[in-house]
């Protein structure tokens, strides 16, 4: 999803990221910043995205940062280095759009992206490390990854595409902790949706209705199908 970079101003708090019905956008934290752009690897950060998270300084546990089953296609730009302060879970997306989102997270002038994007027939894609920190939910980017679902908040997610997120959740729970519940705030931990973060996270229905409500039958996918 895309979203045009507003002008430079003044805050003294990270600002949201910024999700309409064509595109993500991703925020700063700083005495001056854009509030599109992410911090670079060479910011320092005292606090928390949104007041939650641990500090700077200390790093999660680390577990694969590559899932296995992806299609691996890294990203050049768009993403943080080594910004994933701690791991709380997954955050579910919705592209409101259709095909592979490599060559729009690629745009430097994009200014977006997501660890994960899941075609319609299951496809999974990785474009972010899960050591380092896409830019797709604002103040939830240091401590949340994330997933980009292909299709429209109007229309629920494939089976393949359930399947296909339940698989990437399988992955998290094994290599990096993630319990096997919902979450439904953003200093919760398992799986959410971008709404949950509220103003803090860009303020929008993010992925919709009909696909949050699909998140209870990823879950329960997790559990017959996809045991670890």
């Amino acid at each position: 999803m895309t979203h045009r970079k507003p002008k430079r101003r003044l805050v003294s708090r990270r600002t949201a990221m910024v999700c309409t019905s064509s595109g993500l956008v991703a925020a700063a934290f700083g005495v001056v910043v854009d509030p599109n752009r992410d911090p670079g690897p060479g910011r320092t950060e005292t606090l928390g995205e949104g007041g939650a998270g641990l500090p700077a300084e200390t790093a999660p546990v680390r577990g694969q940062a590559w899932m296995p089953d992806a299609t691996h296609r890294p990203l050049a730009v768009n993403f943080t280095p080594g910004g994933i302060r701690e791991m709380r879970g997954l955050v579910l997306h919705v592209q409101e759009g259709e095909n592979s989102l490599h060559d729009r997270f690629s745009d430097p002038a994009v200014e977006c992206s997501a660890h994960f994007w899941v075609s319609q027939s299951g496809e999974i894609e990785q474009y972010v490390s899960a050591h380092d920190r896409a830019w797709a939910q604002a103040a939830g980017n240091p401590s949340w990854l994330s997933v980009e679902t292909s299709g429209f908040a109007s229309r629920p997610l494939t089976s393949q595409q359930v399947d296909a997120v339940a698989r990437i959740y399988a992955w998290g729970m094994a290599q990096h902790g993630w319990p096997l519940e919902p979450a439904s705030t953003p200093l919760g931990q398992g799986f959410g949706i971008h709404s949950m973060g509220g103003r803090d996270w860009g303020g929008h229905s993010c992925p919709g209705p009909l696909r949050s409500a699909q998140t209870g039958a990823i879950l329960n996918a997790v559990r017959v199908r996809h045991p670890r």
